[in-house]
């Protein structure tokens, strides 16, 4: 069989990668190519960085792709000769249904939809999502605009690099994604940011060099022989130094700002169409039209709720504090036409509380246990811009504040001593936006000393033990109440098992959680309707339920508005609390220890789990024993001051009871810092070899050329003369044999010349160093590695 191939020749397979290579390379713009590739590494950075942040857990791993497809188009369409204002277009228009195919798949996945729906329906379904404030709680959602970001942030770079060759105006909305990454899990970051930065660097000195090249071949303008080796040396060193700035500064900000605007955006929305829709209404949908999630000064039992995602703070715990991590906003102990509200007129005593002070209490409560919560204010709610959020009694806080006690003790007025905080405010400012420390305590006790505690109560307490019989529900609808809770409460013997029993009546399986609950008929009393109709609500009609039976039964009880525990982080190693965790409890008083949290929500699918007595084994900070939250008590009867538990003080003794030095390992953080310093120093010792290897004199020159040629393996022999060692480095290195001769020669000339030849020689020197120098440097890098040679 005779081959099919032509005469003579040959053709390998093998081959048809380095032409496309090379035919490839020969089209494309002197410079693009590497703009590209740093480009791309800049572009998967951002998006890795974006799929490290999680903001939707096993959903991001397109991300990457997406913004390199992104790129990519706007990368080839940069090179054409198209119209920019086509370009952009087709760019525009991509990006969105890109991001559209993407997360439609989980849209459909989460939301009741036909499957034969069209797009049509889906772009209705999220307007409507969009609407009504619900968007940026539907992952889908949250999907799309990320897809979306990602693939403007690769296209609008590789466009503004390729085509306008404007680098800086390119980063601007990769650098907000990464900076928005990098606020909100910092754990995860600290190599996607230092990628960025050199990544960033190099993209701006390659720019900067390739646009001063294209600009001097235009206007035709020579550059001098060294021209391009100074901008190199000059813009390496200038970028180590830019680094280790970069790096070892500290942030401007910790906080993230974009979770204002995502409020604004997004859930704040629909709340301000509640507003709108209803303005007396405030908070939790305490209207029968319903409302979002959120914090209010009132208790109701309104219509349906929608879920608002807005992030309102986030929190770390020193120590350990053993109640539920419930967050008071306002303690509400009034009853008016259905609700139970903080006041609105003037309450009893406001005293203000100077930094870092405890306020003096009318009575201590033991045992107390205390922790310390730092907490990072970053949306605060809408019309309490003021308050504090803080679980269990406060203590003290670093921030000037006014406690308010809405019912005032008899002698509170000459004793200047509160009984309970039932709201704390901040002042200078008045806004509670940004990170605040405060110690709180919670009586740590257990149920049989709750049910010993008795019912000698306190005079100052009689407001929280009687039902406002005219002004507040029907006659009829307060007596059937009574009569339900003496029902629930006739097998107990003291006020903790009642308070128990009723709690878990509304616990039972009778009762439904909901945020969507059936509404009365006109003229029937909601809880009436809730507790022998419906069955179904959501907190706010559990804690009403309970508070009324409490006071129906003369024992002493408050709801408490707020917040619950939020979600924690692995990767920032912080609680995130939002809207959707607004919540209301009930706090019964029992002397000796206060007001301890009861928990009748009925909802076992989240967090609002019966309360737990005192079921910690870890050893607690205790008032009583002078300790300080983060410390452990002391033997000797005063506070020890200092770290976390498990802090090792120098040369002191470690927790297990050994001594001496202990080697920790490093953080993530500190790692990255040794890599930029190092990576930096790197960069500071090619700039030094630069600036050696650019000398100023004949001599200069002649002296790095002994050097290149020893370190390539020749070096100069006893008694032997320049011209002699040119043409034997001719002979060994013949690319470079012209250049060697030039070097030598004028070498000659400027040492051993009349001095008034001599300085003629140094321009010719100059010039031949400038074409000897990268061959030389090529061989010693074949000397070192001699596998690549």
């Amino acid at each position: 069989m005779q081959s099919a191939s032509p005469s003579g020749g040959h053709f390998e397979l093998t081959a048809v990668p380095a032409m496309a290579w090379q035919r490839t390379r020969a089209g494309i713009p002197a410079g693009a190519l590497w703009s590209s590739l740093i480009v791309f590494l800049l572009v998967l950075t951002i998006a890795r960085s974006t799929v490290a942040a999680s903001w939707v857990p096993g959903l991001l791993d397109s991300l990457p792709m997406v913004a390199l497809a992104g790129a990519v188009t706007m990368g080839v369409l940069a090179l054409t000769p198209l119209p920019w204002w086509l370009s952009v277009m087709v760019g525009l228009l991509a990006g969105p249904a890109v991001a559209g195919l993407i997360a439609a798949p989980i849209f459909r996945a989460d939301n009741v939809i036909d499957p034969t729906a069209t797009g049509t329906n889906l772009i209705n379904a999220w307007l409507t999502k969009v609407s009504d404030g619900s968007a940026f709680g539907d992952r889908a959602f949250v999907l799309f605009l990320i897809t979306w970001l990602m693939w403007v942030t690769g296209a609008w770079l590789s466009w503004c690099v390729l085509r306008w060759r404007q680098p800086m105006i390119g980063l601007v909305p990769g650098t907000a994604a990464l900076a928005t990454n990098v606020l909100n899990f910092p754990g995860d970051q600290n190599g996607y940011t230092l990628s960025f930065i050199v990544l960033t660097f190099a993209l701006l000195l390659w720019s900067n060099y390739t646009g001063s090249i294209a600009k001097a071949v235009r206007v035709n303008m020579k550059l001098m022989g060294d021209a391009r080796w100074d901008f190199w040396e000059t813009g390496v060193v200038a970028m180590a130094g830019l680094l280790l700035l970069a790096i070892m500064l500290p942030p401007l900000s910790n906080q993230d700002r974009t979770l204002t605007i995502q409020s604004s955006l997004f859930s704040s929305w629909a709340q301000l169409q509640e507003q709108l829709n209803h303005p007396s209404v405030s908070g939790q949908g305490t209207a029968t039209g319903g409302g979002t999630t959120g914090f209010s000064l009132s208790v109701g039992l309104g219509g349906p709720l929608k879920t608002s995602k807005n992030p309102v703070f986030t929190y770390t715990v020193v120590g350990t504090f053993p109640g539920p991590k419930y967050f008071r906003g306002a303690n509400i102990t009034e009853t008016e036409n259905g609700y139970w509200t903080y006041p609105t007129f003037p309450v009893d005593w406001q005293a203000t509380i100077a930094k870092g002070q405890s306020p003096e209490y009318g009575e201590n409560y033991s045992p107390m246990a205390l922790a310390l919560f730092r907490i990072n204010m970053v949306s605060p709610p809408r019309g309490s811009g003021d308050v504090l959020f803080y679980p269990g009694q406060f203590f003290s806080v670093d921030r000037s504040t006014v406690a308010s006690e809405v019912h005032a003790s008899p002698d509170t007025v000459t004793s200047s001593s509160l009984y309970t905080v039932d709201k704390l405010s901040v002042f200078n400012p008045s806004r509670s936006n940004g990170a605040y420390s405060i110690t709180v305590g919670y009586p740590d006790v257990s149920e049989d000393e709750l049910r010993a505690a008795g019912s000698d109560y306190p005079a100052w307490i009689l407001p929280y033990m009687t039902v406002r019989t005219t002004g507040y529900r029907p006659n009829d609808t307060l007596t059937r109440i009574h009569d339900l809770a003496v029902s629930l409460v006739k097998n107990t013997t003291n006020q903790y098992d009642a308070a128990n029993a009723i709690q878990a009546y509304l616990r039972g399986d009778l009762f439904r959680y909901t945020l969507t609950p059936r509404l009365p008929d006109r003229g029937q009393d909601p809880l009436d309707f809730f507790l022998f109709n419906s069955h179904e609500g959501y907190c706010q009609y559990y804690a009403t339920a309970m508070g009324d039976m409490l006071r129906s039964l003369g024992i002493p009880v408050r709801l408490v508005n707020g917040y619950g525990p939020g979600s924690y982080s692995t990767s920032t190693g912080l609680y995130t609390v939002h809207d959707s965790d607004a919540h209301t409890w009930v706090e019964a008083y029992f002397p000796k220890y206060g007001w301890i949290p009861f928990e009748p929500t009925n909802d076992h699918e989240q967090t609002w789990n019966p309360i737990q007595r005192k079921t910690q084994t870890v050893p607690l900070c205790l008032r009583d024993n002078l300790c300080v939250p983060g410390g452990t008590p002391s033997s000797s009867g005063s506070p020890r001051v200092g770290g976390a538990p498990g802090f090792q003080e120098p040369n002191g003794p470690s927790s297990d009871g050994t001594t001496g030095f202990t080697l920790k390992s490093l953080d993530a953080g500190t790692v990255t810092r040794i890599a930029g310093g190092l990576l930096a120093l790197i960069l500071i010792v090619f700039g030094v070899v630069a600036r050696y290897l650019r000398p100023r004199t004949v001599m200069g020159v002649w002296k790095r050329t002994l050097m290149l040629a020893r370190l390539a393996g020749t070096r100069l022999q006893p008694g032997e003369t320049p011209l002699e060692l040119s043409r034997r480095l001719s002979s060994v290195f013949p690319e470079a044999a012209s250049a060697v001769r030039d070097v030598a020669r004028g070498f000659v000339v400027a040492a051993y010349a009349p001095p008034d030849l001599a300085p003629s020689a140094r321009t010719s020197v100059l010039e031949a160093w400038v074409a000897l120098r990268p061959l030389m440097l090529r061989r010693v890098a074949r000397r070192l590695r001699p596998h690549r040679a």
